[in-house]
């Protein structure tokens, strides 16, 4: 039984290479954590260089992560201005628009992304921390990070039951638990989204 808990442990655990990225975010998403946590676990199982340089693929991972959600939110911004953009005149065009233009985008150069921030931040000492409470809380502070928290936290680990990996007498799951189809997975990712949704009133 030891045997067969340990190759399957290894098979998604004892090689970082098959290892589901995801896994190590939500870890960086935990506020007790983050990359430090990372860090001190890599160096602890690596050498110096091994270590770094799978630090480097989850830092980039992340990154390339956060630009995503970055972008997607704001082309919803842009979309939301579009209309009133559109019917601006062409006197903003002056030398001195494209000027203060040129300096807002140095400016943008040198700051810290909001992702940079929340790594920067201390970690909580909290041990019985309620994490997607937490983000919650945080959603004006993080509001990119925070949405990357709430879809990534919220993904369920596992559709198998938990006493298949002690049974001995071998698999004792049903057709429910033993997979979600796509379309199914997706019909719970929309409904948690319309539930977290704020309420409208419907106006007639």
């Amino acid at each position: 039984m030891a045997k067969r808990m340990k190759s399957r442990f290894d098979k998604y655990w004892g090689n970082f290479e098959n290892l589901n990225m995801l896994l190590v975010i939500a870890v960086v998403l935990d506020p007790r954590y983050k990359m430090k946590y990372v860090n001190f676990i890599l160096s602890k199982s690596y050498d110096s260089l091994s270590g770094r340089l799978k630090l480097d693929q989850v830092a980039g991972v992340l990154t390339r992560l956060y630009d995503r959600y970055n972008d997607s939110l704001s082309e919803a911004s842009n979309d939301d201005i579009g209309v009133d953009t559109s019917m601006m005149s062409e006197a903003g065009d002056t030398l001195q628009s494209q000027c203060e233009k040129h300096l807002e985008e140095e400016g943008n150069i040198e700051k810290k992304s909001e992702l940079e921030k929340y790594l920067m931040d201390n970690v909580e000492k909290t041990k019985d921390l309620n994490i997607l409470a937490w983000w919650k809380a945080s959603s004006n502070r993080y509001p990119i990070v925070s949405k990357m928290a709430r879809d990534i936290l919220s993904i369920p680990i596992s559709t198998i039951a938990s006493e298949s990996t002690f049974n001995t007498s071998g698999q004792i799951l049903d057709s429910y638990w033993s997979s979600l189809p796509p379309k199914t997975a997706e019909a719970f990712i929309c409904t948690q989204q319309w539930i977290r949704s704020p309420s409208e009133e419907c106006k007639f």
